[in-house]
């Protein structure tokens, strides 16, 4: 993918903002010292909620998705589901140990309310 193709991309999810005054360029050329965190942070948040996770990767690369999938950035976005995918990413990109597939307490407790009516607790 050349970089008209992921400006493309970008500025499809930016259809809200003027996109000339976002630095969309320097994300791509990975230039982002000329960017300041508030901007940087929102675009990222951005394209984590709005880009499928091919065209992450295509526009930002892996090593670069490694060092940005920190707990401050994905504690920005606004699903829980999104925040639970990438801290799962995040730690597999960056080799930590991973837990089975949410078996524990709180999936049984979770599990139990969608097998059990209420007539079940009531006589507990």
């Amino acid at each position: 993918m050349n970089d008209k193709e992921k400006y493309d991309i970008l500025t499809k999810i930016f259809w809200d903002y003027h996109v000339d005054k976002l630095p969309l360029d320097s994300i791509i050329t990975g230039d982002l010292q000329s960017i300041d965190k508030y901007t940087f942070n929102f675009i990222i948040v951005r394209m984590l909620e709005r880009l499928n996770w091919y065209d992450l990767l295509e526009i930002l690369g892996p090593e670069y998705l490694k060092q940005i999938l920190i707990p401050e950035i994905i504690n920005k976005l606004r699903s829980k589901e999104l925040r639970a995918k990438y801290e799962f990413i995040g730690k597999v990109l960056s080799g930590e140990d991973l837990s089975f597939t949410g078996w524990g307490d709180a999936y049984y407790q979770r599990l139990k309310h969608t097998l059990f009516s209420n007539r079940w607790y009531r006589t507990q």
